[in-house]
């Protein structure tokens, strides 16, 4: 075929494009010859044969569809899960004003059940998408491209990465950079208090919560979503990522319907939780270090009010701009934020802290990503307080970061996306952490006392307790207000968004009325979570939402390595 005369091509639509590379895949003819096929010794199929036959052929129909007839289905699914989750949202923030004080008892009985009888399930769970994508990343499917195989990607790295960062874990690490290892190392799980032990296990800990097992989650929703939504004409939902398990229609569609709709309420609860944390966050940093009174309910809805009016300026301006310009942003305040606090601090102890961490955490994950304890009751409490907490949360988070990854990602093959959504957040959470954590237990050690108690009894102080002890104080701490704010309005803008596409016909550009309609509902959440006191409420709101979101991430695993499997004989993209 001649390149010569490219003006000659005629132009069509993406959808058209997509279809006609489907054709050319010959999915049919694969499924045929390798599925469809009774066995030639005439013995009846297995049980586990009969059911992938069944898959493939519904997958082969599935492509033979008409484009109009997928869009009426997933209209009506896109339908019903907005409907749905408008009435259990106005049902839950109603229940849960009138429940006010309640919240934190309630929070407690669902820590005590998810800690009691599903520790063992997350942290099985995280750590097999763990595996799962390092299987995907340097097998054949590695080098499939997200979207059509001429596609580059549509944002630089530095971009990429920082919408990545942003959306991912932005609040959390202003909210936990110092307190969290500082707490294991005061308060450890099986280690001596204040011993070496203690702080090398706080940094390996601390780097476990937030490095592989976290992002790993983020990217198996983001793998399944840029799949099936850039190569397979599907709309950009987690719905989309799920074969068709039935032979029932009815019980197909409604499976995806409930994807979709645990989906939504996991982004709103588990979004919620963090700018519940960041609101708190920000006004104890207005209070510990100006003075102003904002650490109350009424400083907290004055917060939340200024965030949904920034987000809604920045929603106005589109993904190009609002989102991507304020990630760049945060990302530059961050790399400012992590300098100053290295220069001014204990550098030689700080670099030796993120070599050695990186060493203990790469020698130590294998056992960590299977520990539960059994036999150990105080680390069974601690890691109800902590690693379940944690990674119910990036559950929480996932369709979230995980769409929004996604949608950032056309044009990478799905090694780039695994490896840069999994490697480079996790390098860059070990540095952040050995940087702020390593200054706050080295002014911990020269001076006992002075940062410790405050720190355990009220973590949201940790950033500005430690800031206090170098020069510039009130300038960097406002610096670093304004970096928290920031965060706080890309976490509701790029939240906003994604809600928007599971409840708006998966558009990658939702109407601005509709962010604001969300993003309005996601304040109300955060201020009741709020109002209902402490972080308990919060955090049980993710860990609740967790659940059943969990048990559709495993049907998006099996739906893409089964895709996969079918599309991909050899190395080719």
């Amino acid at each position: 075929m001649s390149e010569e005369n490219p003006q000659n091509k005629p132009e069509l639509s993406p959808e058209a494009l997509a279809e006609i590379q489907a054709r050319v895949e010959r999915y049919e003819e694969e499924l045929v010859q390798r599925f469809a096929e009774e066995p030639s010794s005439g013995k009846p199929l297995k049980k586990a044969e009969r059911l992938k036959k069944h898959l493939a052929e519904r997958l082969a129909l599935d492509e033979e569809r008409n484009l109009e007839d997928i869009r009426r289905e997933e209209h009506f699914n896109i339908s019903a899960n907005m409907v749905l989750s408008v009435v259990l949202m106005l049902a839950f923030t109603t229940w849960a004003w009138l429940a006010g004080d309640r919240l934190a008892e309630l929070a407690a009985v669902a820590k005590v059940f998810v800690s009691t009888n599903l520790s063992w399930f997350y942290i099985l769970l995280s750590s097999g998408f763990l595996v799962f994508l390092g299987y995907l990343s340097f097998s054949r499917f590695g080098t499939v491209v997200l979207g059509d195989p001429q596609d580059r990607p549509e944002f630089s790295d530095v971009s990429w990465y920082s919408m990545l960062f942003s959306a991912g874990m932005g609040v959390g690490l202003l909210f936990w950079g110092g307190a969290e290892p500082l707490t294991h190392f005061l308060s450890p799980p099986t280690a001596e208090p204040g011993s070496v032990r203690a702080a090398q296990q706080a940094f390996v800990l601390t780097s476990f919560h937030w490095g592989l097992h976290g992002w790993g989650i983020y990217t198996l929703c983001a793998v399944g979503v840029a799949y099936f939504g850039f190569r397979k004409r599907k709309k950009y939902l987690l719905s989309s990522s799920v074969v068709d398990l039935f032979e029932s229609p009815r019980l197909n569609q409604a499976l995806k319907i409930f994807s979709d709709l645990v989906a939504t309420l996991a982004v709103i609860f588990g979004v919620a939780a963090s700018l519940g944390l960041g609101t708190r966050q920000l006004a104890q940093g207005l209070e510990y270090v100006f003075g102003i009174p904002a650490n109350n309910p009424t400083g907290y809805f004055m917060i939340l009010g200024v965030v949904t009016a920034l987000f809604i300026v920045s929603a106005s301006t589109g993904l190009k701009k609002g989102i991507q310009i304020l990630s760049n942003v945060n990302m530059a305040l961050a790399v400012l934020l992590l300098l100053f606090v290295f220069l001014v601090g204990p550098k030689i102890l700080v670099l030796k802290i993120f070599v050695e961490t990186l060493g203990r955490y790469t020698s130590s994950l294998f056992e960590l990503s299977f520990k539960v304890a059994p036999f150990t009751p105080a680390y069974d409490s601690w890691m109800a307080d902590w690693t379940l907490s944690y990674f119910t949360w990036w559950i929480a988070w996932a369709p979230f970061v995980g769409i929004f990854i996604a949608r950032i990602s056309k044009g990478r093959t799905i090694r780039e996306m695994i490896l840069g959504s999994l490697l480079v957040p996790t390098l860059f959470s070990v540095l952040w952490f050995s940087v702020f954590g390593g200054n706050a237990l080295f002014l911990e050690q020269q001076n006992p006392g002075q940062m410790g108690p405050a720190i355990l009894e009220d973590p949201t102080v940790g950033l500005f307790a430690m800031l206090r002890h170098y020069p510039g104080y009130y300038l960097v701490s406002g610096v670093s207000l304004v970096l928290l704010a920031t965060f706080l309005v890309t976490s509701a803008d790029s939240a906003t968004f994604v809600i928007g596409m599971l409840t708006t016909e998966g558009d990658l550009d939702p109407k601005l009325g509709t962010k604001v309609f969300w993003g309005a509902m996601l304040a109300a959440v955060t201020g009741l979570l709020l109002r209902g006191g402490g972080l308990e409420p919060l955090q049980a709101a993710a860990l609740t939402s967790a659940l059943p979101f969990s048990l559709v991430m495993i049907l998006m695993a099996f739906s893409v390595r089964l895709r996969l499997s079918i599309q991909v004989k050899g190395q080719r993209t």
